[in-house]
């Protein structure tokens, strides 16, 4: 889903930096950096000489807005020429991202119902983190030329001892969504990958039901 050239955006939480670890260590190069938090993923991917920022929009330097990781990747960035820390602004917008080669956004979620809306910051009620820019990049990685958008959960999650499925027919009662279904390109688990973007409702509902977990797709197909 990513290939050479490509410009990345990651969200924050354990599988999106996985994923650009994951990159550091993989085939594709010609990478550059765009996103909202600078995490260890980053560094590794600098590190491996993937990163070299032709993007068509802040040229040579990777930007983000905050960074959050370890002592080690704080040690990198400090007084780093080639990173550059900007504004919200300056970052989040998607008009800018629509300017960026093959813009890629990689972004977590909580939970994600059967139409593909998608719950990354609050579910059931509760609130587990903030926004963030988390609609802004699906939103301008899914209108950027060339662009494509992933959100990439596990398939389950253990909710006061219980496992429940994190694709669900509907989003529990309480939940605010974070990002609408018409952004919203391929959706990742462990158990596949799936393009809603041309898909109807129905094909979204029977494709997300195909990557969820296996001890939960059948009552979902008998809805």
């Amino acid at each position: 889903l990513v290939d050479d050239g490509s410009t990345l955006q990651f969200g924050i939480g354990a599988i999106p930096d996985e994923v650009a670890r994951l990159l550091a260590t993989g085939p594709r190069a010609d990478l550059g950096i765009h996103t909202e938090m600078i995490s260890d993923g980053v560094m590794h991917l600098h590190a491996a000489g993937k990163v070299t920022n032709r993007k068509g929009l802040y040229d040579g330097v990777s930007v983000g807005t905050f960074a959050l990781g370890s002592q080690a990747l704080y040690a990198w960035l400090h007084e780093n020429p080639v990173v550059r820390v900007l504004p919200v602004g300056a970052v989040n917008d998607p008009a800018l991202m629509r300017k960026l080669r093959r813009f890629v956004s990689v972004n977590g979620a909580l939970a994600i119902d059967l139409s593909g809306q998608v719950a990354a910051d609050h579910v059931g009620g509760r609130q587990y983190s903030g926004v963030g820019g988390h609609e802004a990049f699906v939103m301008g990685a899914s209108e950027a030329p060339g662009g494509r958008t992933i959100v990439c959960l596990k398939s389950t999650a253990t909710v006061r001892g219980e496992r429940i499925s994190t694709i669900v027919p509907a989003l529990p009662a309480g939940t605010l969504v974070t990002t609408p279904r018409h952004h919203v390109q391929w959706v990742v688990t462990e158990h596949g990958a799936v393009d809603l973007s041309a898909l109807g409702d129905v094909d979204r509902a029977r494709a997300l039901v195909e990557i969820a977990h296996p001890d939960f797709r059948e009552p979902m197909r008998n809805r």
